[in-house]
């Protein structure tokens, strides 16, 4: 790295930029080095961009991507608190990328390769080997031109390689460049894709899923950027997963499923399941599911793509972008497919385990959760789908025929014969061929199948002639997996030359309980043998008595060992959860204090490597300042030599008793470093000294020579000037009788050609004439078109003003008969209430009049009634008031309120009490 400190960036640009010029890149990279991990300029700036941008250039040109890594991460700390910083380090990543594929081009084109030619290259990150090295040495030749220019090619494939995971490293955990990362990520796919690099597509998916799971997804989604985050991470896991199964990496394509699908079932991704991201997912699963010969998941997923393939489909034909007839075409393919996927599935064994006991099942649940199925999805289910979707409809007829054959019809004898021209038809089909295989399998389980419903043993020729669209070698193989599989029931006795089919061995159904039988016959013929029945008859309802009373001791003594064993079993299990949490949180501690101590000698090997560094970067420095004085020091010898040119006198210098002549590197680490600045200044006074002396003898000289030259050159000048001016007048007065020559000559030839020209200017009148009269004319007969126009577009106009009048004093004549007919309505309604209100007025002036009668008739009655000092205390009390009856009444309720309703005299008085109660007195009237 340069030592040179530069107080601007601009000149550090520059100083890189003379170095390229004369051909010392190495130097221009170690200055631009310098101000990129310089303290003093961690402030962005556009400059810097420029300089970081050269510098990854160089690092380009000189193949050091591990610089070009140093450097991209000094970058990113600058720009982390810049606002401009993402565009920025977006631009220098974008520009070092082009720059590697652009030069990883260039190498392919030079050496005429293609990218098949790198195919079987095993790893670009491995080192040379010594097979390579013995090869490089053996044609160590400069004129094999063709291997150097395949390993430049293959040297800047590594370099590009290296700068995509550089990129990525860089890139990393930053929201705003998470476009970026995406689109490099996408770059380095489709670099392992076009160059078939297994190796190098496994460590990208290693190095993706390290900086992924470390920068997880919130949960609770608010911002926008993490609905962007989310389609960026779901266009890299697409991308990756097509990059497998281009690969046919299929291990690596099922992790990569499995990885997208955990995207896929975020819950603020449901935008995406209505892309073709899910018809992509389901292709590319499917692809995986076949080639691991999981027929089952292989159909659920080509189902899946038929589901959304239609509603697609319905989508367009529903906006009339197609019609109905195009998208049952389109559909006709798929359909095709999933019927030969569905039955393409290994119909299921005779006797499948239990579900707990299964080992296979905790798959078999992954696998189904990939292609949207909760739990492992049944053959059977999957046919059912076929025909309650009616999928089968847009099936060809020779494919729902083979649905028949296989699932539907019995009929052994002439299966193969019928069912081989659908074999053919599917033959020649390039979409359909590859379900051939498997569909053949399926059909020879159904056949042995069905023969075993009918059959018990059967000639191998004969069934080889049922089953004559296999080999005789093949079907054997598949039988024997069958039966493993526990889907058919067969042997095949090559001793005797026949197949037995059905289950005739011990393991069968009907041998299972042979043991039972042969029990109970052997206890049968004891009874029919035995002498005494009645003595056996009690003894045995004795040891029946004895068990029944036993009975309940010995359940009561199976719960009480159950529950020991229980308690026990709990027990270790309490024991060993604790010993395991104890030997984990050892562990820990362990791991802990190892890490601890590791980090603590990390730490102190790290400071004591960089205080040696500093200390050697220090010397080093010094060295180099110290050979910088002495090369200064020898130069001014070697110009002081040069310019004396006595080579026998001597023009040593000494430092510290030494010449430096004689001074090596060893040396200079010893000597004082004022030692030679000060060699160095007293070489240059004597220099300058030298140099003066010399200049003003030199000074001296040329006055001297400038005076005689001077004092020489008089009269030749004043000779020359005389000679000049005779010439000069000899060229004048030739070039003057020359010009009025040539002057006469050309006035004669103007006079010639205007007397040519005199005979056309009656033509030209006459030309002129027509030519304005026709104009007139165009002009005349213009204006009138135009003026008819012009009224004709004034009618117009007046006729569009009448009507518009028209229209709006009818709109004003309805508005205004609308407006007096609602107020015709609003003074009816208004006199109505006013009538109502004078009806309600004189019927409450009657009640009133009727009470007031009431009222005077009552007074006259109030003595006859006894008690009328009573009465009137009573009343007193009653009405609130006292006094005589002609005082105020104090709070009186009116006569309806007091009564409960109005209406006449004679009518009903509502809640009126009787009249006892009333006045609350006792008796009839005249008690």
């Amino acid at each position: 790295m340069s030592t040179t400190f530069f107080q601007k960036p601009e000149n550090a640009l520059k100083r890189s930029e003379e170095l390229i010029s004369v051909g010392q890149r190495s130097s221009a990279l170690d200055v631009l080095e310098t101000v990129i991990k310089s303290k003093r300029h961690r402030q962005w700036s556009p400059i810097l961009e420029d300089i970081v941008k050269k510098f990854l250039s160089l690092c380009t040109e000189t193949r050091q991507p591990r610089r070009a890594r140093e450097g991209l991460v000094q970058y990113r700390q600058i720009t982390q608190s810049a606002t401009q910083g993402p565009d920025s380090i977006r631009k220098v990543v974008a520009t070092f990328v082009s720059e590697g594929e652009s030069k990883v081009r260039e190498a392919e084109d030079k050496a005429g390769l293609g990218a098949d030619a790198v195919a079987n290259l095993q790893d670009l990150e491995a080192e040379e080997t010594p097979e390579t090295m013995m090869i490089s040495v053996l044609t160590g030749d400069l004129s094999d031109t063709g291997r150097a220019d395949r390993d430049n090619y293959v040297q800047w494939l590594r370099f590009l390689w290296e700068s995509y995971r550089t990129c990525l490293e860089v890139l990393k955990n930053n929201a705003k460049l998470e476009e970026l990362y995406a689109d490099t990520a996408k770059k380095t796919f489709a670099f392992c894709v076009r160059y078939k690099r297994k190796v190098e597509f496994r460590r990208l998916k290693d190095l993706l899923k390290a900086h992924l799971s470390n920068n997880q997804l919130n949960t609770t989604y608010g911002a926008p950027t993490q609905e962007a985050s989310l389609r960026l991470r779901l266009e890299i896991r697409s991308e990756q997963l097509n990059a497998a199964c281009t690969l046919e990496l299929w291990q690596l394509a099922f992790e990569s499923a499995e990885e997208l699908h955990g995207l896929l079932l975020h819950p603020n991704n449901r935008k995406a399941q209505k892309s073709n991201v899910m018809l992509n997912y389901y292709d590319k699963v499917s692809q995986v599911f076949w080639v691991s010969d999981n027929y089952l998941f292989h159909a659920c997923a080509m189902q899946r793509i038929y589901n959304l393939t239609e509603r697609q489909l319905l989508r367009q034909v529903a906006k009339n972008e197609i019609t109905r007839e195009q998208a049952n075409k389109s559909l006709g393919t798929l359909a095709s497919k999933v019927l030969l996927g569905a039955l393409s599935v290994p119909p299921p064994p005779v006797k499948a385990l239990d579900g707990d006991m299964d080992p296979e099942k905790d798959k078999h649940v992954r696998m189904a959760s990939l292609v949207g199925h909760t739990n492992v999805p049944q053959r059977k289910a999957i046919i059912g789908e076929l025909v309650s979707k009616n999928i089968m409809a847009n099936v060809p007829t020779e494919l729902r025929e083979m649905f028949a054959f296989v699932e539907t019809e019995f009929d052994p004898l002439n299966l193969s014969k019928r069912i081989k021209p659908l074999f053919s038809i599917i033959e020649n089909n390039p979409e359909l061929v590859s379900y051939l295989q498997a569909l053949k399998q399926v059909v020879l389980v159904r056949l042995v199948q069905q023969l075993s419903q009918v059959y018990q043993t059967m000639r191998i020729s004969d069934f080889a002639k049922l089953a004559d669209f296999l080999s005789l070698h093949d079907c054997e193989k598949l039988i024997v997996q069958a039966v493993s599989n526990n889907q058919a029931a067969a042997r095949i006795d090559h001793k005797n030359g026949t197949l037995n089919l059905g289950d005739k061995g011990l393991e069968g159904e009907t041998r299972r309980s042979q043991l039972t039988n042969l029990a109970k016959g052997l206890q049968t013929s004891l009874d029919l043998m035995s002498q005494d029945k009645e003595e056996r008859r009690r003894q045995k309802l004795l040891a029946f008595q004895e068990l029944a009373e036993r009975l309940e001791d010995e359940r009561k003594m199976m719960d009480y060992r159950r529950q020991q064993i229980e308690e026990r079993k709990e027990f270790q299990e309490r024991e060993a959860a604790q010993k395991a949490m104890d030997d984990a949180q050892r562990k820990k501690e362990e791991e802990e204090e190892r890490r601890d101590s590791e980090e603590k000698r990390k730490e102190e090997d790290k400071k004591r490597r960089e205080d040696d560094k500093r200390r050697a970067e220090m010397e080093e420095k010094e060295l180099g300042e110290k050979k910088r004085l002495k090369e200064q020091v020898d130069a001014l010898k070697r110009e002081e030599k040069k310019k004396k040119g006595r080579a026998e006198e001597n023009f040593g210098v000494e430092v510290s008793g030494k010449q430096l002549d004689e001074v090596d590197d060893d040396d200079l680490r010893n000597i004082d470093k004022d030692a030679l600045i000060k060699a160095k200044k007293a070489q240059e006074e004597k220099l300058k000294r030298e140099a003066e002396e010399r200049m003003k003898q030199a000074v001296l000289k040329l006055d001297h020579l400038e005076r005689a030259r001077r004092e020489n050159e008089r009269e030749i000048l004043d000779k020359a000037y005389a000679e000049q001016k005779e010439q000069d007048k000899q060229r004048w007065e030739v070039e003057s009788k020359q010009f009025m020559e040539n002057h006469k000559k050309k006035h004669a030839e103007d006079i010639e050609i205007k007397q040519r020209m005199l005979r056309m200017v009656d033509a030209k009148v006459v030309y002129e004439n027509m030519v304005t009269q026709r104009r007139e004319q165009d002009y005349e007969r213009e204006k009138a078109a135009h003026m008819q126009q012009a009224k004709a577009d004034a009618e117009n106009n007046r006729r569009e003003r009448e009507e518009q009048v028209s229209k709006r004093r009818a709109e004003k004549e309805r508005q205004d008969k609308e407006d007096e007919e609602r107020r015709q309505r609003v003074e009816e309604a208004r006199e109505k209430q006013e009538e109502e209100r004078a009806k309600m007025d004189a019927i409450a002036e009657k009640q009133r009049e009727r009470e007031k009668e009431v009222e005077s008739k009552r007074r006259e009655e109030g003595p006859a009634r006894g008690g009328a000092d009573g009465l009137r205390s009573g009343m007193g009390e009653r009405w609130g008031g006292g006094g005589d009856r002609d005082g105020p009444r104090g709070d009186r309720p009116p006569m309806g309120e007091r009564w409960g309703g109005g209406g006449d005299r004679d009518g009903p008085r509502g809640d009126r009490p009787p009249m006892g109660e009333r006045w609350g007195g006792g008796g009839d009237r005249d008690g």
